[in-house]
């Protein structure tokens, strides 16, 4: 299995994560955002047959100063906190529970750490699309914001002990 950014020969057709909406962006509009540069999709494929077996995208946002909690924005500007969103992040259904999204994950913060060489950003974020993916994130040391828990953010500064 590798991770490389979505292509046109990846078989996406068969992929199933069990939320209809994850299912349809991968089939559907991955590649048009992509192709508009809205974001950017990561997928996680089966070397031999080319089926996504998980994918994630990347893109930028920003984070209100007064939404990050206080112990986390200590010298930082009291103005809107650049940020990198991993976004519709999913593992097949076929794949679920052999690491993949962990590995995804890692993947991902890896290229954000690449972003971070070239322009600012504070804070990795993900907005969870229910309690069990808020969990997940937390296991890894994401922090649900107080105004808003499925929205989780991951300091730069600790990428280099991420496990």
């Amino acid at each position: 299995m590798k991770i490389e950014v979505l292509q046109d020969h990846h078989q996406k057709k068969s992929f199933n994560c069990g939320q209809d909406d994850l299912n349809k962006f991968i089939k559907q509009y991955a590649s048009q955002h992509q192709k508009s540069g809205t974001s950017k999709t990561y997928v996680a494929i089966d070397d031999d047959t080319q089926q996504v077996r998980g994918f994630y995208y990347l893109s930028s946002t920003s984070i209100g100063f007064d939404r990050v909690d206080a112990v986390l924005i200590q010298q930082l500007p009291r103005y809107p906190l650049p940020c990198v969103v991993v976004g519709r992040f999913a593992v097949d259904q076929t794949a679920q529970g052999r690491g993949i999204g962990k590995v995804l994950l890692a993947h991902a913060l890896k290229q954000v750490s690449k972003v971070a060489q070239i322009i600012g950003v504070n804070f990795v974020v993900i907005h969870a699309k229910d309690q069990k993916a808020m969990e997940f994130y937390q296991r890894f040391g994401f922090i649900s914001l107080t105004s808003n828990p499925l929205t989780l953010i991951y300091p730069m500064s600790e990428i280099p002990n991420f496990n």
